[in-house]
Order: C-alpha cells, then sequence, then structure tokens
C-alpha cells in the first residue's frame, strides 16, 4: 500500500513546495492576528483595572473635596462672625471709654476742687466733715 501511495506523493510535493511559502506566509498571519488580539484583550483588560481604580481614587477625593469645602464654609462662617462680634466689643469699649473718661473729669474737677479749699479749723471740722458726707452722699445718689 505504501507503494501505491508514492507516486501520488511525488506528484503532491512539486505542489507542497509551491505554496509552502503561502502556507508560512497564512500561519504568520493567522499568529500575529492572534497577538494582536491578544494585545487588544490584555489592554482592555489593564485599561478597565486602571478605570476602576481611577474611578475608586475620585470618590475619595471627591469626599475629601467636598467635606474640605464645607469645612472652609464653616471657617469663613466662624470669622465673620468673630469680625462681627470683635467689632461689637470695640464699639462698646469706645463707649465705655467716653463714659470712663467723663466721670474720670468729673471726679478729677471735684479733687481739685476739694484741694483748693482752705484749711478748716480744728473747731469747725467736725461740722466740716459731716457736710462733705452729705455732699457725697447727694452726689452719689445724683449719678446712680
Amino acid at each position: 500500500m505504501i507503494t501505491a501511495l508514492k507516486p501520488v506523493i511525488n506528484a503532491i510535493e512539486p505542489v507542497i513546495e509551491a505554496i509552502r511559502p503561502r502556507i508560512t506566509v497564512i500561519l504568520t498571519a493567522i499568529f500575529a492576528a492572534f497577538a494582536f488580539t491578544g494585545g487588544y484583550f490584555v489592554s482592555d483588560w489593564r485599561s478597565a483595572s486602571q478605570l476602576q481604580r481611577l474611578n475608586s481614587q475620585n470618590a475619595i477625593l471627591s469626599a475629601a473635596s467636598e467635606k474640605c469645602a464645607l469645612d472652609i464654609r464653616s471657617v469663613r462662617t466662624a470669622m465673620s462672625t468673630l469680625t462681627e462680634v470683635a467689632a461689637e466689643r470695640e464699639k462698646n469699649a469706645t463707649e465705655a471709654m467716653r463714659h470712663a473718661a467723663a466721670v474720670a473729669a468729673k471726679h478729677t474737677s471735684r479733687a481739685k476742687k476739694i484741694r483748693a479749699l482752705p484749711a478748716v479749723a480744728a473747731e469747725h471740722q467736725y461740722e466740716a466733715i459731716t457736710r462733705e458726707q452729705i455732699e457725697y452722699v447727694q452726689s452719689r445718689h445724683q449719678t446712680d
């Protein structure tokens, strides 16, 4: 049987030798196509993995950004409140200083007036002290 196939094989051999370069090119093209397609699959897988990682990071960073924006608004509100309170305190302090200056001027004038009074004789000191105490109490009732 093998001898019967030998003339057939010898007849096919030149045809095989003629199409061998074509078969090599076709096999190379098929291999290149598989490699190229495999590269796309790997690239798509890596891209999907990277996209998932980036989405996760984006969610974390977005949450941090929102918290930061909320903190900034909170600080701005607190600063405006503190500025208003400081302005009110400054206004109250200025008013208190004006009032204190008026009271101090009154006390100063009273002290100058008392110092300018002539010395009281020893026998009239009791009456002078009593009169000064009565004047002092009356002036206190007028200022309260």
